[in-house]
């Protein structure tokens, strides 16, 4: 299994750690430190190694923070999280903030003592980060950058992982690395930056045409890289994660050097140095400033490029999606098959739906640990079943199953919402509703230079006429054999870039009913120009085309609900799954399948 289900933490460990933290505070002279979820390249995910957070406070969500002062100590959450978070956490030992209502910089201020002195490791934050919390800290309050407390107290950390980087084939990527470090050295020269530093690991894999195991369920290699404006790249990785097989594939464009060296390679370099304030740890604009190196901030310029996909990424994508289908189709056939009273648990039906896709002969990985929520289980949004919480599947429940998968031509990410038996008709409607919304955004056309954040009411809105909402976005960039939450592109409030053709995105509205259901429908879709109508459009127009392949539950729909529109786009949509998957799944599939894909 490449998902596991050990309670990976305890609320018993909360108080005790704090405790430690404390006494580490009051050796080093501080008042307070921040504890963040991410590690020094600002990801979403980290290694066990770097699981500080969780080790503090048993909160194991995928973004957080935490914030201790000798009397106070806050876990900050946002709403996907919230419920989580207070299961997990000691409540006597923490606070539970809910993000974006309450703000860090609220709290220090009205938390911490005159003339307080408030610690972080400049290695874990961004400059925007830490910028945002001087310009709106109390006077008196000063910020102190020290070595990591939690590492000085954690005794048994875990080592880093030391697997090797790979090579990405060509096949896959569409593009050589050499192509594209042509295509960011032109970029770099044209802004009059010399060089430019690298910290997200996708954006490096990305650009080099590379791979790895550092992250599980990102194929990724933990490094760092400093680009040059002459086509040339610098990777800073440890020496364990380098063989002769990646040295042939980089060639004489690209070094590899310790990672450890980087802080004095950054001391070298000469001309402007482009750091993004919102990726790089504020500990490298620290070194730039020390040695009075001329820097810029300016964002990462792999991001556009790797978020609009290339035409053999797509078809990649494509056919890991069809692949994926087939996965999904055995596995809601089964479920289907156990009947109204399946008794089976969350945890068996993780384990057949990861079967499934072993069965394709080419998953590499799941793509994040799935959401297989029952009953109230469902209505936390990230639930992670585990051997504490392990709930038998019951009649009259509804099922959420969120998952995917990673191959080498794409990565995947699906949510199914399945009724047990008779489900309440609370259910039926808000189901319905959160698929009306789906099916809107799933056939928009929009004008090109539209972003997520022009488009996100349009999936609420069904859910808004009934006075109901979701507290996360209603969808997130996807990479190819990437990670499978990739910016910048999203369709949210916050998400402020334009769409731009080859952009994948997840569309999945939501709706959850604390301790009775949760409901999400998700496919992922393409932004691709447009199919011209009979009379001539009057401006650039963009639409989405659906990758995802497999059958939404009749089950879970009111039919009186459903606009005809809403109808013939769910049985077109259904008729090309039926006619895509048919001939490549089993025989008890496929008799299922005839009947979930019938015309409404």
């Amino acid at each position: 299994m490449f998902q596991t289900f050990a309670a990976t933490t305890t609320p018993k460990t909360g108080a005790p750690r704090l405790a430690a933290l404390r006494a580490a505070m009051s050796k080093h002279g501080v008042d307070g430190f921040l504890i963040p979820r991410s590690d020094a390249h600002m990801g979403e995910y980290v290694t066990q190694r770097d699981q500080r957070l969780a080790w503090l406070t048993s909160f194991t969500g995928s973004a957080g923070f935490c914030a201790v002062t000798a009397d106070h100590a806050a876990v900050f959450a946002d709403g996907r999280y919230t419920i989580q978070a207070a299961a997990q956490v000691d409540t006597n030992a923490y606070e539970i903030r809910n993000i974006p209502n309450d703000k860090l910089i609220d709290w220090l201020n009205n938390t911490l003592p005159e003339g307080a002195k408030f610690a972080y490791d400049p290695w874990l934050h961004t400059v925007s980060q830490i910028n945002g919390i001087h310009t709106a800290k109390r006077d008196d309050i000063t910020l102190i950058e020290i070595p990591n407390l939690i590492d000085e107290i954690w005794l048994d950390q875990p080592d880093a992982p030391l697997d090797k980087m790979v090579p990405h084939d060509i096949k896959y990527a569409g593009r050589t690395h050499c192509d594209k470090l042509a295509e960011i050295g032109a970029e770099l020269t044209a802004t009059n930056h010399d060089y430019c530093v690298l910290t997200q690991p996708d954006s490096i894999a990305w650009l080099l045409n590379t791979r790895g195991t550092d992250l599980g369920q990102t194929p990724v290699a933990l490094c760092f890289a400093i680009i040059k404006s002459d086509a040339t790249a610098m990777l800073f990785i440890v020496p364990e994660k380098v063989d002769e097989n990646l040295r042939t594939h980089l060639g004489k464009n690209v070094s590899t050097q310790d990672v450890a060296t980087l802080g004095e390679c950054l001391k070298t370099l000469t001309g402007t140095v482009r750091v993004d304030p919102k990726t790089a740890p504020i500990a490298i604009q620290n070194i730039l400033m020390e040695n009075n190196i001329t820097f810029a901030t300016g964002d990462d310029p792999t991001v556009m490029p790797k978020a609009c996909k290339n035409p053999t990424e797509i078809a990649g994508t494509t056919a890991a999606h069809i692949r994926d289908g087939v996965a999904m189709v055995e596995f809601l056939s089964h479920v289907a098959r156990l009947g109204d009273v399946p008794q089976t648990t969350e945890i068996d039906l993780v384990k057949q739906l990861e079967k499934c896709r072993r069965d394709t002969g080419a998953l590499q990985n799941i793509s994040f640990d799935t959401i297989c929520g029952s009953g109230p289980n469902g209505a936390i949004v990230h639930y992670r079943v585990n051997n504490d919480t392990n709930r038998e599947i019951q009649h009259g429940d509804v099922l959420l199953v969120d998952s995917g998968g990673q191959y080498l031509d794409g990565t995947t990410d699906i949510t199914r919402t399945i009724a047990i038996g008779p489900v309440s008709l609370e259910a039926i409607r808000a189901n319905t509703l959160v698929l009306k919304g789906m099916i809107a955004i799933s056939k928009l056309r929009f004008p090109s230079g539209l972003a997520g954040r022009d488009i996100d009411a349009i999936a609420r809105h069904a859910l808004w006429s009934a006075g109901l909402d979701f507290d996360h976005g209603t969808g997130h960039g996807v990479g190819s054999f990437l990670s499978v939450h990739e910016g910048p592109q999203g369709i949210s409030r916050r998400a402020n870039t334009p769409f731009s053709p080859g952009m994948i995105v997840s569309n999945e509205p939501g709706y959850y009913a604390t301790n009775q259901f949760g409901i999400r429908i998700e496919n992922l879709i393409y932004v691709k120009p447009a199919t011209q109508l009979s009379g001539a459009d009057d401006r650039e127009m963009l639409e989405f085309e659906t990758l995802t392949m497999a059958p939404i539950d009749h089950a879970m729909i009111d039919l009186s609900l459903l606009e005809n529109g809403d109808r013939d786009w769910l049985n077109t949509y259904h008729a090309k799954v039926l006619k895509t998957l048919s001939d490549r799944i089993s025989p008890d599939a496929l008799t299922w399948l005839k009947t979930a894909c019938a015309p409404l």
